[in-house]
C-alpha cells in the first residue's frame, strides 16, 4: 500500500511558502530585491506559485516567468529576464545551469537557485548552516588540490589531476553574488582535467548509479585510461551503464567530475524508498555523508567549467571508499579523516 499521499492541489502551495521562505532567507534575498522564479509547462504549478509569495513576504520584487516543457527557452527572453534579477530561482524540467544568458547574470553578480527535487526531499534537506561549513571546508582544500586519488577495498584505484580547476562547495543556498547552487545539495565538487583519469572503478554491491535510479546488485568494474571510459565488466548492472552512455552518443564515455557528500541528513535509499512522493532527484545520493561520487559524461555547466559536451551526465556513487588529495587522507572508508570536514 502507498506510504502516503502524494503532494498535489491548490491548497499545498500554501504550506509550501514557508518552506520557500527558509530558502530564500538563506539565499539573502533582501527587500527591494529582484527575485526571478522560473518554470515550465509540466512542473508543479505549486512551485513557482510558493517560490513568488515567499520572495514577495520577504520585501522583495517577485516575477513568475514561465516556459515550455519541451522547448528549449528562448535566448533574448531568457537573457532580458535574467539580466535584470538579483536573485533566480528555477524549478524547470531544462537544465538552465548550462546556458550561457545564466552564465551572464552569475558573472555580473546574480544569485541562482535550482529546485528540482521533490517537496520532502526539499523539506529534509533545506539549508542547514553545518552543511554549508562542512562544504566550504572541503572545498577549501579540493580547491588547492591538483592530485585525485580514490580507492577502496572492493578494488577501485582510480587518479585524477584537476591542477587548475576550482572547487565547488554545494550547500543548497545562493547566498553569495556569482554562486549557483542546488536545494537539497551538499556536497564538494570538482571537474578533473580532461584526459587525466587513469585507473579502476568498482561499484560493489549497493553502491548506486541515481541517474538510472538502481543500486548495483554485483560488482561492476569500470576501466579508465587517459579520461577515457575503455572497458565496463559486470552483470546487469554493467549492460545497464554501458547501454545509457551508449545511447547518450558522442562524449559519453570519458569521466566528468568527482564529488563527495557531506550532509548526515541525506537518505542513501531515498531513491527507491515510498515516501509520498517515491524516489528522488539525485540529491540524496549525491549528498550523502561520506559517499564519493565519480560522474561520467559532461562536464561543461557553469560551475564545472570543463570541456566535454555530452547527453550523459551518470553518476555513480561509492559508499566506504577511500580519497586522498595530493596524498593526504580526506576521507576513509566513508569516514571523514580532517576534524573540521566532520
Amino acid at each position: 500500500m502507498a506510504y502516503a499521499v502524494s503532494f498535489s492541489g491548490p491548497s499545498f502551495s500554501a504550506d509550501f511558502v514557508g518552506l520557500f521562505t527558509h530558502q530564500l532567507q538563506a539565499s539573502a534575498l533582501r527587500p527591494g530585491e529582484i527575485c526571478l522564479c522560473i518554470t515550465d509547462t509540466a512542473w508543479d504549478p505549486a512551485y513557482g506559485a510558493a517560490c513568488m509569495a515567499a520572495a514577495r513576504a520577504l520585501g522583495a520584487e517577485a516575477f513568475l516567468s514561465t516556459f515550455a516543457w519541451n522547448e528549449e527557452a528562448s535566448p533574448k527572453a531568457l537573457a532580458a529576464l535574467a539580466g535584470v534579477a538579483d536573485l533566480i530561482v528555477y524549478m524547470t524540467s531544462q537544465r538552465l545551469h548550462y546556458r550561457g544568458e545564466i552564465a551572464e547574470a552569475l558573472a555580473r553578480g546574480a544569485r541562482v537557485l535550482c529546485c528540482m527535487e521533490q517537496p520532502h526531499v526539499l523539506h529534509r534537506l533545506k539549508a542547514d548552516p553545518d552543511v554549508k561549513r562542512r562544504a566550504l571546508a572541503g572545498a577549501r582544500l579540493l580547491d588547492v588540490a591538483r592530485k585525485i586519488r580514490i580507492t577502496s577495498s572492493a578494488g577501485t584505484d582510480l587518479v585524477m589531476d584537476k591542477t587548475g580547476r576550482g572547487a565547488l562547495a554545494n550547500y543548497g543556498a545562493s547566498d553569495t553574488p556569482g554562486h549557483l547552487d542546488f536545494w537539497g545539495l551538499g556536497a564538494v565538487q570538482s571537474a578533473q582535467l580532461e584526459g587525466t583519469t587513469t585507473g579502476r572503478l568498482v561499484l560493489d554491491i549497493g553502491d548506486c548509479c541515481f541517474h538510472i535510479g538502481r543500486f548495483v546488485e554485483s560488482k561492476t568494474i569500470l576501466e579508465f585510461d587517459a579520461g577515457k571510459l575503455v572497458a565496463i565488466e559486470g552483470g546487469l548492472d554493467a549492460r545497464l551503464i554501458r547501454a545509457e552512455l551508449e545511447a547518450a552518443g558522442d562524449g559519453a564515455m570519458v569521466a566528468g567530475h568527482m564529488a563527495w557528500g557531506v550532509d548526515r541528513r541525506a537518505r542513501w535509499t531515498q531513491m527507491i524508498t515510498q515516501t509520498p512522493n517515491t524516489g528522488g532527484g539525485g540529491a540524496d545520493s549525491e549528498s550523502t555523508y561520506g559517499a564519493i561520487q565519480v560522474e561520467i559524461g559532461s562536464n561543461d555547466d557553469i560551475g564545472f567549467k570543463g570541456r566535454n559536451r555530452s547527453r550523459a551526465h551518470l553518476g555513480l556513487c561509492l559508499r566506504n571508499a577511500s580519497l586522498y588529495l595530493d596524498g593526504a587522507p580526506i576521507i576513509e572508508d566513508g569516514a571523514f579523516v580532517p576534524p573540521d570536514l566532520a
